[in-house]
């Protein structure tokens, strides 16, 4: 796991601040999958790190599927998080109440439903942007990493299997001028590596 010092570098983790990992099977890669496509890990500390991918890493064995391994871009607050799955909890309480037996399952699997919320958008401690550069060389992802550090700090630099994934600070990007295609997002996912199943 040599992408753990680089994580615990990148990752700052406080009383409320939480980043999630996440082993996801893209369909394009696993033709008939059979597992889940989706396992998080949250990941409370730096320590919390190396054990976490270990889990993920373990848990995804099981499948005959390839799976990517994906941080968080942004902390994830574990307090709005709270409040946000104590909302979702009387609505569902109130549609049990009136009859409703969809929420059962809900009731059952509380633990992945904070997970889920906590991955919300509304949950994010931070807003850094992810700069997603598909179909790129090295040579384009230096271009534009060179552009951006004239207006930003770059937090984070991953080779991804299309790629490269460019993590800044949030800035005024409407005057960005560039030949390199990217796609910006506000609360993305950070390719780390591939975990086989």
């Amino acid at each position: 796991m040599e992408y753990i010092p680089t994580l615990r570098e990148y990752c700052e983790f406080g009383p409320e601040r939480v980043y999630l990992l996440l082993a996801l099977a893209r369909s394009k890669e696993n033709e008939a999958h059979e597992g889940p496509s989706a396992i998080r890990k949250v990941v409370r500390d730096a320590d919390d790190l190396e054990p976490a991918a270990a889990e993920l890493d373990h848990a995804v064995s099981r499948f005959d599927a390839t799976y990517r391994l994906y941080l968080t871009a942004n902390a994830r607050n574990t307090q709005q998080a709270l409040f946000a799955l104590r909302r979702s909890m009387d609505d569902w309480l109130e549609a049990r109440l009136n009859g409703s037996t969809d929420v059962l399952r809900k009731f059952g699997r509380v633990d992945g439903e904070f997970t889920s919320t906590l991955q919300s958008d509304g949950c994010r401690d931070e807003t850094n942007f992810v700069f997603d550069l598909d179909d790129a060389t090295a040579v384009d992802a230096d271009a534009l990493e060179s552009e951006l550090r004239e207006r930003t700090t770059i937090r984070l630099r991953r080779e991804t299997p299309n790629g490269f994934h460019l993590v800044t600070d949030p800035f005024d990007y409407t005057g960005l001028v560039t030949d390199v295609e990217y796609e910006l997002k506000t609360d993305g996912l950070v390719f780390v590596a591939y975990l086989d199943g």
